[in-house]
């Protein structure tokens, strides 16, 4: 590919950027459902021409931002990770860092007390990608736990989606007993109960 093919390319994939996260900003300010097009294009300061170009529609929009989203939330997941020693350990950054951007994410959360019918479906139904790149994630971190003895054996596909549908029940459905908004009471929680059902 050329210098100034790539060069245009680069400039086309920083224009969707923009596009997505001025879609983001008028998402939160205003709804989902309230938000059109020609509203993320006048965030954007983009003409319509140029929002069309990149999406045909508004679900075109939401789901690009669910796959931009779904990037940094394993970004997120790998970097918590990294800094453990074991499996066990890793289990419980990558929970309490997968609980956290859930309930803390201002487009998500905005969906959910408000558009849940719109936005839910997208997250959790039909393997939407935030669900599907947090199964792989702690399904290779439970394989491998498993593998050098750290962890129980277990069905590592099996287990992944315990802990993957433990993080959406704490977005979808409020605290009762577990207040996980607190550090100290979510760490406790996942040190005892997510690493401790799986640890040997």
């Amino acid at each position: 590919m050329s210098e100034a093919a790539t060069s245009a390319r680069g400039a086309r994939g920083g224009r969707r950027e923009d596009l997505l996260v001025a879609a983001a900003r008028r998402f939160v300010a205003a709804g989902i459902r309230r938000t059109t097009m020609e509203d993320i294009a006048r965030e954007a300061r983009a003409g319509k021409a140029t929002l069309y170009r990149h999406f045909r529609n508004k679900d075109a929009v939401v789901d690009a931002l669910l796959e931009r989203e779904a990037e940094r939330f394993v970004r997120i997941l790998t970097q918590a990770i990294e800094g453990c020693d074991d499996a066990p350990g890793q289990l419980e950054a990558a929970f309490l860092v997968g609980v956290r951007f859930f309930v803390e994410h201002p487009v998500l959360t905005r969906g959910r007390d408000e558009e849940s019918g719109l936005l839910l479906p997208r997250i959790t139904a039909n393997g939407g990608p935030l669900v599907t790149t947090g199964l792989r994630l702690f399904r290779g971190v439970i394989a491998d736990g498993v593998e050098r003895g750290e962890l129980r054996r277990v069905d590592p596909d099996v287990a992944a989606e315990v802990v993957m549908r433990l993080i959406l029940s704490y977005f979808t459905f409020p605290p009762m007993h577990v207040q996980v908004d607190d550090p100290e009471e979510a760490a406790s929680f996942a040190h005892a109960i997510v690493a401790g059902a799986f640890r040997r």
